[in-house]
């Protein structure tokens, strides 16, 4: 017989399996999260990342460039709004930290986790470096004064300023549309026609100095810094006629056309379209970056007060447009958040709440499972009670000694005792009880009849 000390025991027992069952549960859930809610899946992981590696208050950093580029000028407008709606600004990074955007963003010391690059930038920065946004298109402006010879982009020679690099970041697309052209040969040719010369006080001070008779910059058409340089006619801008077959040579670029008239109003210019370069303006990211920030960041892109505030004609079906470059895991999944339910969806769905389900059903199951067992274990035990007791009860009324009977009802007593401890331990239902006492009564009357009949067959005949 198992002691009524172990009840304790069995219980605790009982909550284990039950508490194994419920991991087990979470576990297959976990395993099967990726596949069946994919995004949910890297929300969970992301925020449990950023949260084990917590920066320490540390802000984000977005290279930008130059402060005088349209890159600059996006970032700090994106940088207010973040203020405004999210709390947090993010650091700017210009030129002090050497190396382009994407450099920035693959660097581990002093890395920037966000930069403004272009589609025409050379991709690098492997499965580290992503995509958020495209965020305009931007143009390549060639810029001589209004009395310069220079008719076409081939006619350049001199010194010319193709925007400002670090020495070991890759050529800007200045330097690679002069390249093209044949403009800048390696000193062991001899040298070229043109001789690459860096910003050194400003873009129409250089020109006035004579340190560059020529510059090119690309910009967007809303560029401050391109309609200061027209505004006064002293300057205009060069075609570019090869723009078809450049673009097949300068990827992340294509043949396009400045409007006429597009820096106005106090002049037209220019005073008709200028064929050249078109880029985009993309917001590129670390794919490490926190998921929150990306979504905090996309929603002010896609804002009409921040367009509007930028000059910018974006979309959400044009800004996931990333010219080869991978979405953010978040960008991803905000660019796709309003797409319609498909089937495939409703499959996966579907699956998830019969998952669910059946980890909440699981525990009502084993308890009913185990209301059952005890109950086939109550009877079996009830049976065996009770048929120990009607053997007593035959054995008693067919005793030829009272001895005999009186020892039979004290094991009758003794198992009446044993089963309610057994049903103190449950092993014995109330019912059970009540049937084992209303037999073990059964008894007694049993013993009581014996005595009378063995009393009267002990008494002396009368005489």
């Amino acid at each position: 017989m198992v002691s009524h000390v172990q009840a304790p025991k069995r219980r605790w027992l009982a909550y284990v399996r039950a508490g194994a069952v419920w991991i087990l549960g979470i576990v297959a859930l976990a395993a099967l999260l990726e596949f069946l809610a994919p995004d949910l899946s890297y929300a969970l992981k992301d925020r449990a990342h950023e949260w084990l590696t917590s920066r320490a208050g540390k802000p984000f950093r977005i290279a930008v460039g130059a402060k005088t580029g349209s890159a600059y000028r996006v970032a700090a407008t994106l940088n207010r709004h973040l203020a405004a709606r999210a709390g947090y600004e993010l650091e700017l990074v210009g030129d002090s930290v050497p190396g382009s955007g994407i450099q920035k963003l693959s660097r581990e010391d002093e890395r920037a986790d966000l930069a403004m690059a272009s589609s025409a930038d050379d991709v690098g920065g492997g499965k580290a470096v992503v995509g958020l946004a495209r965020l305009d298109s931007q143009f390549f402006f060639v810029i001589v004064p209004s009395g310069s010879a220079v008719r076409e982009i081939r006619d350049l020679a001199g010194p010319v300023n193709p925007g400002t690099r670090d020495g070991d970041a890759p050529p800007t697309l200045g330097e690679r549309v002069l390249d093209y052209y044949g403009l800048i040969a390696p000193p062991a040719d001899g040298g070229g026609r043109v001789s690459i010369v860096r910003p050194e006080k400003g873009n129409v001070a250089d020109f006035e100095s004579g340190h560059n008779v020529a510059e090119t910059r690309t910009q967007a058409l809303s560029s401050e810094l391109i309609g200061n340089i027209l505004r006064t006619g002293a300057y205009r801008l060069v075609p570019i006629r090869d723009g078809e077959a450049l673009a097949r040579s300068i990827p992340g670029t294509s043949a396009g056309l400045i409007p006429a008239g597009v820096f106005g109003p106090e002049r037209r210019a220019p005073a008709e379209p200028v064929p050249t370069l078109v880029t985009s303006q993309l917001l590129l990211a670390r794919a490490d970056l926190p998921a929150r920030v990306v979504r905090d960041v996309l929603e002010i892109v896609y804002d009409p007060s921040f367009l509007r505030e930028v000059g910018y004609d974006v979309s959400e079906e044009s800004g996931r447009e990333l010219a080869g470059w991978p979405l953010h895991p978040a960008a991803e999944a905000f660019y796709h958040r309003n797409d319609p339910v498909t089937a495939d969806r409703l499959g996966r769905l579907s699956f998830v709440a019969s998952v669910v389900a059946a980890l909440f059903a699981i525990p009502p199951v084993v308890a009913h499972f185990r209301r059952h067992e005890r109950i086939r274990r109550q009877r079996r035990r009830l049976g065996e009670e009770l048929s120990a007791l009607q053997t007593i009860r035959a054995r008693i009324e067919a005793a030829a000694d009272l001895s005999v009977a009186e020892s039979l009802i004290r094991e009758a007593d003794d198992l009446l005792s044993r089963a309610e401890l057994d049903g103190a331990e449950e092993l014995l239902d109330v019912e059970g009880l009540a049937s084992l006492r209303s037999l073990h009564q059964v008894c007694w009357r049993a013993l009581e009849h014996r005595r009378g009949a063995l009393g009267h067959a002990l008494q002396p005949r009368a005489v």
